[in-house]
């Protein structure tokens, strides 16, 4: 258990550094680009994002999950990735006039070709970072990953500066990945390259079509959003849209994917070493969503201001949308590792169903949303149902494999939450006060007496750079209920150590 908390600890500091250089880059970049640049550049990411998971084919998830790893099983999977990733380049390559087309913009074309390049190169990544994860190196992959989006963030800033546009994310994306490579060279034995071997196709090809089809699925459903918007609403909402969804993301999908990445691996051993899981699983869950639920808390109240801090104030109107997606994301914090449970113990297929229900009806009421009601607003809540709906079957199929205990999974719940609202008690007074003053059902003269703290007199908002002293704030709050409370969380052994090593300051 020890490694796994080491795991845990390397792979939490990736995902923190892997933040501080997206924030860095989204307040940037935010500033050198149009709200149509950053959606051009989403819309072919969505593209290419589905072309990903073709190309990954499983492989990486069933050499984590394989019981009985060889020579030859490793490279065959690495033979297979690499000529999926061949045919995708040229097929992508070949039909970007024909992509272009359907969205009336002919720059998405080079946008297209330039990105497809990436294909010729992450397959020589994916294995080797596989089986890093299978071995639970995560301190190799922290290196890894650092250096990739540090180059990344370089060339994007750089280009940006220069003028050269939605380009710079695109020369971006291409110099993160070759980074990558160079960077697996030095810490992965054995290199990039693996010999070339079909003999053990039947078993990666019987796993990976498995787990291929819920991620084309999953990941289809997710692209939607960009791809609907952008053909109906255009490039520049789909910018809007897909920066409040940012900060949603933040959370969802860097800090909890640093959780998965280190869950998969380590249920995957229990499983192979026949030792109970639940109890595990849902202190697990109980930690992630006394983290979760603050932060999407805290930026629902103040989502104008937040938008402001990283993004700069050409995105005020992502501030409506916000607290929807914030929502969706303290729904899926609650089910967030029932996806990396249900492959280590062996029921990919109880994923697969999950998927092929919930995804089809996603994308149509995307569609539906989009066409009919012509808002962005009837896209976040859309979003936050489908989170909802799935979050229950997520549950059902659960059950199925490991049975859920209820009465230990709600007890850790109300913890969570007791902790959350303690911690939110000062920023949602200060909302309250506001929202108060600004409806006319109580008069404080809040910006006339304290006209520093808002950005205009005219305007309810605070000034941004309190937002970050708002945060600030929450943290005692948020540690002495952790004590109180009796989080399971307090009950850790680095968090005892953090309490000695405070009162020995005091």
């Amino acid at each position: 258990m020890a490694s796994v908390r080491k795991s845990l600890v390397v792979s939490l500091l990736g995902s923190y550094l892997q933040i501080g250089l997206q924030l860095i880059s989204y307040f940037v970049l935010a500033r050198l680009l149009t709200p149509s640049d950053i959606g051009l550049f989403s819309v072919a990411s969505s593209v290419l994002a589905i072309a990903q998971v073709v190309r990954e084919f499983g492989v990486s998830t069933y050499l984590i999950q394989e019981k009985q790893l060889t020579d030859n099983k490793i490279a065959t999977a690495f033979t297979i990735t690499l000529l999926i990733s061949i045919s995708l380049f040229l097929l992508l390559f070949f039909v970007s006039p024909a992509i272009a087309a359907f969205y009336k913009d002919d720059h998405l074309i080079d946008v297209f070709r330039l990105l497809s390049l990436n294909f010729l190169v992450i397959p020589l990544n994916s294995t080797s970072l596989s089986l890093l994860r299978r071995e639970m190196n995560f301190v190799a992959i922290f290196w890894i990953n650092a250096i990739g989006m540090l180059v990344g963030l370089i060339i994007a800033v750089g280009f940006s500066w220069y003028g050269f546009g939605y380009y710079s994310l695109v020369f971006s994306s291409l110099g993160n990945s070759l980074a990558m490579a160079i960077a697996i060279s030095f810490f992965r034995r054995g290199g990039l390259f693996h010999r070339l071997h079909l003999g053990e196709w039947r078993a990666v090809v019987h796993f990976g079509s498995q787990v291929t089809l819920t991620s084309i699925s999953n990941e289809l459903s997710t692209s939607a959003s960009d791809l609907i918007l952008g053909r109906v609403l255009g490039f520049a909402a789909t910018g809007i849209v897909s920066r409040a969804q940012g900060i949603m993301y933040l959370f969802h999908r860097d800090i909890t994917s640093a959780i998965r990445n280190v869950a998969f691996p380590a249920f995957a051993n229990a499983n192979r070493e026949n030792k109970a899981i639940e109890y595990d699983y849902i202190k697990a869950v109980t930690i992630l969503t006394v983290f979760a639920w603050p932060f999407y808390g805290v930026f629902s109240l103040f989502p104008v201001e937040a938008l402001r801090l990283f993004f700069g104030s050409q995105w005020d109107a992502a501030g409506l949308l916000v607290p929807w997606f914030c929502a969706a994301g303290a729904v899926a914090a609650s089910c967030s590792l029932i996806p990396v449970l249900l492959p280590a113990l062996g029921g990919v297929k109880y994923l697969v169903k999950m998927h092929m229900i919930v995804d089809p009806l996603r994308v149509g009421a995307f569609a539906a949303a989009v066409y009919f009601f012509k808002t962005s607003e009837a896209f976040a809540i859309t979003f936050l149902v489908f989170f909802v709906f799935s979050t229950i079957l997520l549950f059902y199929f659960k059950n199925k494999l490991l049975p859920t205990d209820y009465r230990m999974l709600f007890i850790g719940f109300f913890k969570s939450l007791a902790v959350s609202l303690f911690a939110l008690s000062l920023p949602a007074l200060i909302f309250a006060a506001i929202y108060l003053e600004n409806s006319g059902y109580w008069q404080f003269n809040l910006r006339t007496d304290f006209a520093w703290l808002f950005k205009t007199a005219n305007q309810p908002f605070l000034n941004e750079w309190l937002f970050v002293v708002i945060g600030l704030l929450m943290l005692p709050c948020w540690l002495s209920a952790l004590i109180l409370f009796r989080h399971p969380l307090a009950e850790e052994a680095f968090f005892k150590k953090l309490v000695k090593i405070g009162r020995r300051h005091d």
